[in-house]
Protein backbone atom coordinates (compact mmCIF):
# COMPACT_ATOMS: atom_id res chain seq x y z
CA UNK A 1 0.00 0.00 0.00
CA UNK A 2 2.92 2.38 0.62
CA UNK A 3 5.28 1.72 -2.25
CA UNK A 4 1.31 2.20 -4.43
CA UNK A 5 0.71 5.46 -2.42
CA UNK A 6 4.73 6.79 -3.32
CA UNK A 7 4.25 5.91 -7.46
CA UNK A 8 1.24 7.86 -7.41
CA UNK A 9 2.85 10.75 -5.78
CA UNK A 10 5.86 10.15 -7.99
CA UNK A 11 3.57 10.06 -11.32
CA UNK A 12 1.75 13.07 -9.58
CA UNK A 13 5.10 15.23 -9.45
CA UNK A 14 5.28 16.72 -13.09
CA UNK A 15 1.74 17.34 -13.54
CA UNK A 16 1.64 19.42 -9.58
CA UNK A 17 5.12 21.05 -11.11
CA UNK A 18 3.09 22.66 -14.42
CA UNK A 19 0.62 23.51 -12.10
CA UNK A 20 1.83 25.37 -9.53
CA UNK A 21 4.72 26.76 -11.74
CA UNK A 22 2.74 27.57 -15.33
CA UNK A 23 1.80 31.34 -15.33
CA UNK A 24 -1.00 32.78 -17.21
CA UNK A 25 -0.11 31.81 -20.50
CA UNK A 26 -1.86 30.27 -23.82
CA UNK A 27 0.54 27.15 -23.14
CA UNK A 28 -1.04 26.66 -19.72
CA UNK A 29 -4.07 24.71 -20.00
CA UNK A 30 -2.92 22.63 -23.14
CA UNK A 31 0.49 21.13 -21.32
CA UNK A 32 -1.67 20.38 -18.30
CA UNK A 33 -4.40 18.34 -20.65
CA UNK A 34 -1.71 16.50 -22.24
CA UNK A 35 0.17 15.59 -19.39
CA UNK A 36 -3.69 14.59 -18.05
CA UNK A 37 -4.49 12.53 -21.03
CA UNK A 38 -0.78 11.10 -20.26
CA UNK A 39 -1.42 10.22 -17.20
CA UNK A 40 -4.92 9.08 -17.58
CA UNK A 41 -3.42 6.20 -20.47
CA UNK A 42 -1.10 4.84 -17.76
CA UNK A 43 -3.85 4.16 -15.48
CA UNK A 44 -5.64 2.69 -17.90
CA UNK A 45 -3.10 0.49 -18.79
CA UNK A 46 -2.57 -0.38 -15.14
CA UNK A 47 -6.21 -1.33 -13.94
CA UNK A 48 -6.13 -3.35 -17.53
CA UNK A 49 -8.90 -0.89 -18.99
CA UNK A 50 -6.39 -0.90 -22.00
CA UNK A 51 -4.40 -3.48 -23.38
CA UNK A 52 -0.53 -2.74 -24.54
CA UNK A 53 2.38 -5.01 -26.08
CA UNK A 54 5.05 -3.72 -23.53
CA UNK A 55 3.21 -2.19 -20.07
CA UNK A 56 6.95 -2.46 -18.55
CA UNK A 57 7.82 0.39 -21.28
CA UNK A 58 5.17 2.64 -21.24
CA UNK A 59 5.46 2.70 -17.53
CA UNK A 60 9.24 3.39 -18.15
CA UNK A 61 8.82 6.36 -20.32
CA UNK A 62 5.78 7.77 -18.56
CA UNK A 63 7.96 10.14 -16.18
CA UNK A 64 10.67 11.31 -18.62
CA UNK A 65 8.41 12.00 -21.48
CA UNK A 66 6.15 14.09 -18.38
CA UNK A 67 9.04 15.86 -17.33
CA UNK A 68 10.39 16.75 -21.10
CA UNK A 69 6.31 18.16 -21.61
CA UNK A 70 6.60 20.44 -18.11
CA UNK A 71 10.44 21.54 -19.52
CA UNK A 72 9.77 22.40 -22.50
CA UNK A 73 6.24 24.18 -21.71
CA UNK A 74 8.36 26.33 -19.01
CA UNK A 75 11.02 27.12 -21.72
CA UNK A 76 8.05 27.78 -24.27
CA UNK A 77 6.50 30.27 -21.60
CA UNK A 78 9.92 31.95 -20.78
CA UNK A 79 9.64 33.37 -24.30
CA UNK A 80 6.15 34.49 -24.06
CA UNK A 81 5.92 35.50 -20.84
CA UNK A 82 9.80 36.56 -20.21
CA UNK A 83 12.08 35.61 -17.17
CA UNK A 84 10.51 35.22 -13.83
CA UNK A 85 10.74 38.12 -11.27
CA UNK A 86 11.83 36.38 -8.67
CA UNK A 87 12.10 32.39 -7.15
CA UNK A 88 9.42 30.30 -6.07
CA UNK A 89 8.44 30.15 -2.13
CA UNK A 90 6.42 27.48 -0.27
CA UNK A 91 4.87 24.66 -1.68
CA UNK A 92 5.81 25.82 -5.22
CA UNK A 93 9.44 25.67 -4.05
CA UNK A 94 9.49 22.34 -2.30
CA UNK A 95 7.64 20.66 -5.46
CA UNK A 96 10.01 22.04 -7.94
CA UNK A 97 13.29 20.81 -5.71
CA UNK A 98 11.23 17.58 -5.61
CA UNK A 99 10.83 17.58 -9.31
CA UNK A 100 14.15 18.34 -9.99
CA UNK A 101 15.47 15.70 -7.58
CA UNK A 102 13.32 13.07 -9.77
CA UNK A 103 14.88 14.47 -13.30
CA UNK A 104 18.30 13.40 -12.09
CA UNK A 105 16.79 10.31 -10.38
CA UNK A 106 15.16 9.30 -14.04
CA UNK A 107 18.30 11.03 -16.13
CA UNK A 108 20.25 8.27 -14.27
CA UNK A 109 18.28 5.12 -13.88
CA UNK A 110 15.85 5.20 -17.00
CA UNK A 111 18.85 3.86 -19.42
CA UNK A 112 19.99 1.59 -16.67
CA UNK A 113 16.49 -0.21 -16.02
CA UNK A 114 15.99 -0.13 -20.14
CA UNK A 115 18.85 -2.06 -20.53
CA UNK A 116 17.93 -4.53 -17.57
CA UNK A 117 14.48 -5.31 -18.88
CA UNK A 118 14.67 -4.78 -22.28
CA UNK A 119 17.99 -6.57 -23.32
CA UNK A 120 17.35 -10.31 -22.77
CA UNK A 121 14.39 -12.59 -23.42
CA UNK A 122 11.16 -12.67 -21.54
CA UNK A 123 8.06 -14.94 -21.37
CA UNK A 124 5.78 -12.87 -23.30
CA UNK A 125 2.93 -10.77 -21.47
CA UNK A 126 -0.53 -12.71 -22.18
CA UNK A 127 -1.59 -9.34 -23.39
CA UNK A 128 0.79 -10.06 -26.57
CA UNK A 129 -1.08 -12.85 -27.97
CA UNK A 130 -3.61 -12.10 -30.15
CA UNK A 131 -6.82 -13.22 -29.68
CA UNK A 132 -7.85 -16.08 -31.96
CA UNK A 133 -11.34 -15.15 -34.12
CA UNK A 134 -14.76 -16.77 -32.73
CA UNK A 135 -14.89 -19.60 -32.66
CA UNK A 136 -11.38 -21.23 -31.67
CA UNK A 137 -11.55 -22.56 -28.27
CA UNK A 138 -8.26 -22.56 -25.87
CA UNK A 139 -8.05 -25.24 -24.08
CA UNK A 140 -4.37 -25.47 -22.72
CA UNK A 141 -1.62 -22.49 -22.52
CA UNK A 142 2.07 -23.19 -21.88
CA UNK A 143 5.21 -21.26 -21.52
CA UNK A 144 8.84 -21.80 -21.38
CA UNK A 145 12.41 -19.71 -21.82
CA UNK A 146 15.15 -21.79 -24.54
CA UNK A 147 19.29 -21.70 -23.17
CA UNK A 148 22.24 -19.89 -24.46
CA UNK A 149 22.62 -15.87 -25.29
CA UNK A 150 20.26 -15.60 -27.90
CA UNK A 151 17.93 -17.19 -26.17
CA UNK A 152 14.12 -17.38 -26.53
CA UNK A 153 10.91 -17.40 -24.57
CA UNK A 154 7.86 -18.29 -25.45
CA UNK A 155 4.17 -18.21 -24.42
CA UNK A 156 1.76 -20.89 -26.09
CA UNK A 157 -1.48 -21.29 -26.54
CA UNK A 158 -3.51 -24.96 -27.65
CA UNK A 159 -6.61 -24.37 -29.85
CA UNK A 160 -9.24 -26.11 -31.16
CA UNK A 161 -11.07 -24.98 -33.98
CA UNK A 162 -14.66 -24.15 -35.44
CA UNK A 163 -16.59 -28.26 -34.93
CA UNK A 164 -16.80 -28.35 -38.81
CA UNK A 165 -13.58 -27.16 -39.73
CA UNK A 166 -10.57 -29.87 -40.45
CA UNK A 167 -8.06 -28.96 -38.19
CA UNK A 168 -4.85 -27.81 -40.79
CA UNK A 169 -8.27 -25.60 -42.64
CA UNK A 170 -8.12 -23.94 -39.52
CA UNK A 171 -5.00 -23.39 -38.95
CA UNK A 172 -4.53 -22.01 -42.15
CA UNK A 173 -6.96 -19.35 -41.17
CA UNK A 174 -4.84 -18.26 -38.43
CA UNK A 175 -1.25 -18.56 -40.71
CA UNK A 176 -1.94 -14.81 -41.99
CA UNK A 177 -1.55 -14.13 -38.30
CA UNK A 178 2.05 -15.07 -38.34
CA UNK A 179 4.81 -12.17 -38.36
CA UNK A 180 7.65 -10.43 -36.48
CA UNK A 181 7.95 -6.90 -34.81
CA UNK A 182 9.22 -4.95 -32.20
CA UNK A 183 7.98 -5.88 -29.19
CA UNK A 184 7.45 -2.16 -27.93
CA UNK A 185 7.42 1.51 -29.44
CA UNK A 186 10.96 3.13 -28.80
CA UNK A 187 13.08 1.60 -26.55
CA UNK A 188 12.32 -2.34 -26.13
CA UNK A 189 13.26 -3.19 -29.61
CA UNK A 190 13.11 -7.04 -28.78
CA UNK A 191 11.73 -9.18 -31.66
CA UNK A 192 7.99 -10.06 -30.96
CA UNK A 193 6.88 -13.18 -33.09
CA UNK A 194 3.68 -15.24 -33.50
CA UNK A 195 3.93 -18.79 -34.87
CA UNK A 196 0.92 -21.14 -35.92
CA UNK A 197 1.27 -24.85 -36.00
CA UNK A 198 -0.10 -27.87 -35.20
CA UNK A 199 1.14 -31.28 -33.44
CA UNK A 200 -1.66 -33.76 -34.60
CA UNK A 201 -4.30 -33.43 -31.94
CA UNK A 202 -4.15 -29.18 -31.36
CA UNK A 203 -3.53 -26.17 -33.18
CA UNK A 204 -0.24 -24.70 -31.38
CA UNK A 205 -0.64 -20.80 -31.17
CA UNK A 206 2.80 -19.58 -29.80
CA UNK A 207 4.15 -15.97 -29.34
CA UNK A 208 7.79 -15.83 -28.87
CA UNK A 209 9.94 -12.67 -27.05
CA UNK A 210 13.53 -13.30 -28.09
CA UNK A 211 16.72 -11.18 -26.10
CA UNK A 212 18.29 -7.55 -27.68
CA UNK A 213 21.09 -8.28 -30.22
Amino acid sequence: MVWAVVGVLFALLPLVHWVLRARSTPLRVPVAAVLLLWLALVLAVASDLLQVRSEAELYLLYTPLAELAVLVGLWLERGIAGSRAGRPVGWSRAVGIAFHGQLALVLTATPLLALVFFHEADVPSAKAVPQPPPGYTTIGTGQGCGNGHSATCWRTFYLVGPPDVPMAQAADRLRPRQRCEANGWLIDRRELCTEVSTDGATIVYRVLLGGAL
